[in-house]
């Protein structure tokens, strides 16, 4: 399968920052901005005059969207990611923990609470609660006088025994939720996940934006397609174009991280544009949008630019 959605910058990094001394102010403004410490989780991230944000950070990969994302049985069944990440606990006692906290949390105390939990229907307040976040949940339940929502876990329609795994950009054309289908598909559509506080700046769900990966020279452009607490998560496909590597329709556990990166050296910008609707069964439009959001914002030069402004972290 051809590698496709990503750009290759190479050598051409360098001719835009001698450009840029050449030509001048003009050139020279194209990534100017402001610091502002602790936006959207970095230490460092720099608001772009014309409202966008921009950061260096790690490329880690948010797998929520892929039909066989989470599973009861986890690993066993195929499920890429254990269920311990998609949800915290809430017990009558009032104490609370997220499932993925460590590895003896993960597979052991959360799963026999979710097991006391479900056997009790979910929503016995003398039992607890799960909080699911990375999984679709419906309902609520209140726990020593604390109400939680999303409780009820829902299962994928097609009897396969996965949960729903959805993103916060949604194609709202299908109104049932629980259709699996109706959200980013992470194996296919570059996509890139955005805090709260880039939200709050104007970084609107279904906007655009792009991830250079400094390491290997790669421009990917992106959807924002869904909510997380810092800038520095994408999907599997932007994460495999960053890593010049083709994506793919079934990715194993052992390829499920391919591309994610350690080190802080990605640089994310995410536009000030508005949102497109979202259609989920048409991949290839909102590839095709990404990369005109991107030549709309400036393209290779203007990245050029911000590879060189934006504060490293």
């Amino acid at each position: 399968m051809r590698v496709h959605g990503h750009i290759l910058l190479g050598q051409r990094i360098a001719v835009f920052v001698l450009l840029g001394s050449c030509l001048g102010p003009a050139l020279a403004a194209d990534c100017d901005g402001s610091l502002v410490p602790g936006l959207g989780g970095v230490r460092r991230a720099w608001q772009l005059a014309d409202g966008g944000v921009a950061g260096f950070a790690r490329l880690n990969i948010n797998i929520d969207g892929y039909a066989r994302a989470y599973h009861p049985r986890n690993a066993e069944a195929g499920a890429l990611i254990h269920l311990c990440n998609a949800g915290r606990v809430y017990l009558p006692d009032g104490s609370s923990y997220e499932g993925s906290e460590s590895n003896a949390t993960c597979s052991g105390r959360f799963m026999r609470d979710v097991a006391r939990i479900g056997a009790a229907g979910w929503t016995n307040p003398s039992i607890g609660a799960v909080n699911w976040y990375g999984i679709l949940g419906r309902g609520s339940a209140r726990v020593n006088g604390r109400a939680i929502q999303s409780v009820v876990p829902v299962l994928q329609k097609d009897g396969s025994g996965f949960y729903v795994s959805p993103t916060t950009l949604a194609d709202r054309s299908i109104a049932d939720e629980a259709e699996q289908s109706r959200y980013v598909n992470p194996l296919r559509i570059a996509a890139a996940v955005a805090p709260r506080s880039l939200v709050a700046k104007g970084v609107a769900m279904g906007s655009f934006g792009v991830a250079y990966n400094v390491n290997r020279r790669i421009a990917v452009p992106f959807v924002v397609g869904d909510a997380g607490p810092r800038i520095g998560e994408g999907s599997v496909a932007l994460a495999r174009l960053a890593a010049g590597l083709a994506l793919k329709d079934d990715v194993t556990r052992a390829e499920r991280f391919a591309g994610q990166v350690d080190a802080p050296d990605v640089l994310w910008v995410f536009f000030k544009d508005a949102a497109e609707k979202f259609d989920s069964h048409n991949e290839a439009a909102t590839t095709a949008k990404a990369k005109a959001a991107y030549q709309a914002w400036g393209g290779d030069t203007r990245l050029a630019r911000c590879v060189e402004q934006v504060p490293r972290n």
